[in-house]
């Protein structure tokens, strides 16, 4: 009986002080990687320039952010210039659609009780000027004033209308994995 009180007041307690208001995101503390696999093995890329906020707001025993994120297609490196000229270029066409957005809600799935807590990202991604609906489980830390959340994420090349790379004998697959590791502080 006291240990069900104790848990109860624990994931109480963890829903009522998580921080609640405005977020930015914490870019030199943030990370967001692709995975490209082809048959030759594939290639890893990174995203350098990536602004997002976060509204927090309170739900009852719970909470909703809502997240807006922007990406700079042009400064997503892999690497090997001669690749990311050409992924620039040819399938992000980035000088047409320099950026990369998202915009939705992040939500706890079941109340938050413990840290980290899982939750869900949910809402609508655009790569140029295709927009689709994306589902992002995430892990959620609350600290202070300050979250940190992981999530990974697969999206098609072909949902987005991007040519499946191929050069010479690589050819990639047109899954890609996106990996999130993101800080946003209090602002």
């Amino acid at each position: 009986m006291t240990t069900r009180w104790i848990a109860a007041a624990v994931t109480l307690a963890a829903a009522t002080l998580l921080p609640i208001g405005s977020f930015g995101l914490d870019a030199r503390q943030s990370r967001v990687e692709f995975v490209v696999k082809d048959n030759r093995g594939g290639f890893t890329g990174i995203v350098h320039d990536i602004t997002a906020a976060a509204t927090v707001k309170s739900q009852g025993d719970s909470f909703a952010a809502d997240v807006e994120a922007r990406i700079d297609a042009r400064t997503i490196t892999t690497g090997i210039g001669l690749r990311d000229g050409q992924m620039r270029r040819d399938f992000l066409e980035t000088a047409r659609y320099p950026f990369i957005t998202f915009r939705g809600t992040a939500t706890p799935i079941g109340r938050p009780g413990g840290l980290p807590f899982p939750g869900v990202l949910t809402g609508r991604l655009t790569i140029k000027a295709t927009t689709r609906e994306v589902e992002i489980p995430i892990r959620i830390t609350a600290l202070g004033s300050v979250y940190l959340a992981e999530g990974r994420l697969v999206i098609k090349l072909s949902d987005f209308n991007i040519p499946i790379p191929r050069f010479l004998i690589f050819v990639a697959e047109d899954p890609v994995t996106i990996t999130l590791k993101v800080r946003f502080e209090e602002k």
